[in-house]
């Protein structure tokens, strides 16, 4: 007689039997587990998001602990909430002891140091990738970690998996604060413990059987929603740059109007000086290009004028008249991030985040999409777009926020020829509706077609400035920026 091959005879026929004992063991361990997993995840993944970001004294202790807490024994938890709610402990008026609650309880304090720790390293690793670039959108620190969660969802799915799996395999927590009582607290993994020390093989296999079926149904459903992902990034065609509408015009603003000025501001990080100190004062409606070799300052200053960086000196931004506030400001960065999310929802993120009224968001969205000719994909997910297409996105994005000052970080550096040309075709089109343009480029050529003023810096240092027209002819030009001109690498 083979014990094991009857056992399993008896299992599969215990399971499709409908076992009655069976079945409510299963569920339970489900509701358990379940509900563990559910109140883990709110305070988890929020802890996290939370340790993600925030810096105070005692953080990393506080991350220390967090991360010595995922080695805690069940046991010891389980002891720690059986003090807690016994009849002599601080909580025993409460009378959970042997309940199906204590057990819920035992198995949180279990599951949330590990779903807090894994979305904190989650959040930290999306924070490098944009986490600028959401503070570009008006996005918090918290606001930007709980984004970045639902950015990175899939993964987090994963960890709400592994935590499920570490709860409903368990067998010490649950079996000190629960009793393993028949027919009220004995679940699948305390079940299997005792009807295997009584010789009943057919009764624990089959709840093993069970066990090992909810865990790879859990699976399946993480890699389904991967395979779906992955469906929907098919490609989709573009739309000819003819059919789609103009940007719309900005009510007439008068040029010459100082719209944001520094004054001897300068960025340092540690002892390395960034950007040296400067003056340059922005004119509304004027275009700016900013040109140097890489590490020159560029992209310093265009971060320096956004907010992003802490600098020395002082930046006036002006009071933008009838309106009475301070002008907005917009960054199309080298690399957009766009959230895993689709390419409406994206633009409909950005306003939320400029306080937009609700009303207006989904009007506004689509009139920026169909400027850019994407609102015909405006349910696809944006990362599905090709590069040229992420780029009109991110420009359709700060557009939607209606800044008065867009700046932007090498926009066209990693485009093919059709989709530069688009690209600078919505530049040109933004700059004629009256928004002033600050560009960072290593395109010359560029700079001349788009650029009113252009700006030279090498080392961190503004070395010259000068009128579009004059700037590639000029004879006084300093010896720095002739040579860049004549294709002379600085440091050559």
């Amino acid at each position: 007689m083979n014990t094991f091959l009857d056992s399993l005879q008896l299992a599969w026929g215990l399971i499709v039997g409908g076992d009655a004992e069976l079945w409510r063991i299963a569920l339970l361990s489900l509701r358990v587990s379940g509900c563990a997993v559910l109140i883990g995840a709110v305070l988890g993944l929020w802890l996290g998001a939370w340790l993600a970001v925030a810096r105070f004294p005692g953080h990393g202790l506080l991350v220390w602990l967090l991360n010595t807490l995922l080695a805690l024994p069940a046991v010891v938890v389980g002891l720690l909430v059986y003090l807690l709610l016994s009849r002599a402990g601080p909580l025993g008026s409460l009378g959970l002891l042997f309940t199906p609650t204590a057990m819920v309880v035992a198995q949180t304090l279990l599951v949330v140091p590990l779903i807090a720790a894994l979305s904190r390293r989650l959040v930290q690793a999306a924070l490098d990738e944009g986490g600028d670039q959401l503070r570009s959108l008006g996005a918090g620190p918290l606001r930007s970690a709980l984004l970045l969660l639902v950015h990175e969802r899939l993964g987090v799915l994963t960890l709400l998996l592994t935590a499920f799996g570490r709860a409903v395999a368990e067998v010490g927590a649950v079996m000190i604060v629960g009793g393993n009582i028949a027919g009220i607290t004995r679940v699948m993994t305390t079940a299997i413990a005792l009807e295997t020390s009584k010789g009943d093989l057919a009764l624990a296999l089959g709840l093993g059987l069970v066990l090992l079926a909810i865990v790879g149904a859990a699976n399946g459903a993480i890699l389904l929603a991967q395979w779906w992902a992955e469906q929907a990034r098919a490609p989709a065609p573009a739309t000819p740059l003819a059919a789609r509408p103009v940007l719309a015009a900005a009510p007439a603003r008068p040029v010459s109007q100082p719209l944001i000025a520094l004054q001897q501001a300068g960025v340092s990080f540690g002892e390395r000086i960034a950007l040296q100190p400067l003056t340059l004062t922005l004119a509304r409606g004027e275009r700016l290009a900013l040109i140097g070799a890489n590490g020159s300052g560029k992209t310093t200053l265009l971060r320096l004028l956004h907010g992003l960086l802490p600098h020395s000196g002082r930046i006036e931004r002006a009071e933008l008249q009838p309106e009475g506030r301070a002008p907005r400001l917009a960054m199309l960065f080298q690399k957009p991030f766009l959230l895993r999310l689709s390419v409406y929802r994206n633009v409909w993120i950005a306003l939320w985040l400029g306080g937009v009224p609700a009303a207006q968001r989904p009007q506004r969205c689509h009139e920026a999409l169909a400027a850019v000719g994407l609102d015909g994909q405006a349910q696809r997910p944006a990362r599905a777009l090709s590069g040229g297409q992420q780029q009109r996105l991110a420009l359709a994005r700060a557009w939607a926020t209606r800044p008065d000052l867009l700046l932007l970080d090498e926009p066209t550096a990693s485009l093919d020829p059709s989709a530069k040309r688009e690209v600078e075709t919505l530049i040109e089109q933004v700059a004629a509706a009256g928004v002033t343009v600050v560009m960072s480029t290593h395109n010359l050529g560029q700079a001349k077609r788009l650029a009113d003023r252009v700006a030279y810096f090498e080392a961190g240092r503004l070395v010259a400035e000068r009128p579009a027209e004059h700037f590639f002819t000029d004879p006084t030009l300093p010896t720095e920026a002739a040579q860049f001109l004549r294709g002379e690498l600085p440091w050559t």
